[in-house]
This record gives C-alpha cells, structure tokens and sequence, in this order.
C-alpha cells in the first residue's frame, strides 16, 4: 500500500515538474535582435549542382549590403544590392518575432537520410551577440517561416 502512494506521489511531482518547464520555456521573453551587423543564411534544396540559396547581409561603411544567390543560379551569377536601413529593421523585427535568438546552437541532424536538406545560419548583431545554428533534415522552431520571409524580401531583390 505504502508503494502505491510513493508512485502516485512521484507521478504528481514528475507532472509538477513538467508543467513548470513547459511554461518557463513557452513565457521565456526573447531577446530583441537590434543592431545587425551581419547575417549569413543558407539552404540546400536537393543535391543537383547549384541546389542552394545563399543570403548575406554585411554592415560597411555606413551600408548594409546584400549578397543573394538563389537556387539554381551559379556563384559567379550572385548579385550586391544595398539594403536601406528600413528593409534591414524589417528583418530585425520579423527574426525577433520568430524568436530567431532561440536558435543559437541548433545543431542537429537526421543521420538516416542520405541525400535531403540542410541549413546555416550565423547572425551578428548589438556589437557583441551572436547567433548559430544548423541543421540536416531537422529544423528549429518557425524556420519555415524565417526562410519564406527571406526568399520572399532578399530572393526579389535578385
């Protein structure tokens, strides 16, 4: 009888436990991405020659510039363009709500699927803060939508 009562009680503290690690990680605030300085994001869409997509975004002398190579399209074929100051604070703001600064040390990968997709991303930004991360065929928390939102604002400007 004694037993039953000491599973029972541990179940509650387990489920206690849980709960309370559900919420600190889903009320966690996120730190605002403020201050880039540079962003380095690129994706693999298959294994044929030129299957990726490559973004960079570097702050030089008082200019953001842009360097965007779409899927399919040779590396001598990227293209510079200037950012204005807004575009580069709508990235700012749309990483931040996609809560981009959790992804620091993603680092994961499906070691079972030979030839699938990958990802990498690094982001500079406030002077000091950092943010890496990758992965194959496993993605963190609202990539998809990150990566929609970059071929849709940098991919048109190529």
């Amino acid at each position: 009888m004694k037993i039953k009562y000491i599973i029972i009680a541990l179940t509650i503290v387990a489920i206690i436990v849980f709960t309370t690690l559900v919420v600190i990680k889903t009320t966690k605030k996120d730190k605002p991405i403020n201050g880039l300085t540079y962003m380095h994001f690129t994706y693999t869409t298959g294994y044929h020659m030129y299957a990726y997509t490559i973004y960079d975004i570097e702050y030089k002398d008082g200019k953001y510039i842009a360097s965007i190579k779409p899927t399919d399209i040779p590396d001598e074929e990227k293209k510079e363009v200037e950012l204005s100051n807004e575009v580069v604070t709508n990235i700012e703001k749309k990483l931040t709500e996609y809560n981009v600064s959790r992804w620091d040390g993603f680092n994961e990968n499906d070691k079972y699927v030979l030839d699938g997709d990958s990802f990498s991303f690094n982001l500079k930004y406030d002077n000091d803060k950092n943010i890496s991360a990758h992965g194959y065929m496993r993605w963190p928390e609202n990539y998809r939508e990150v990566k929609n939102y970059l071929d849709e604002v940098l991919g048109s400007l190529y």
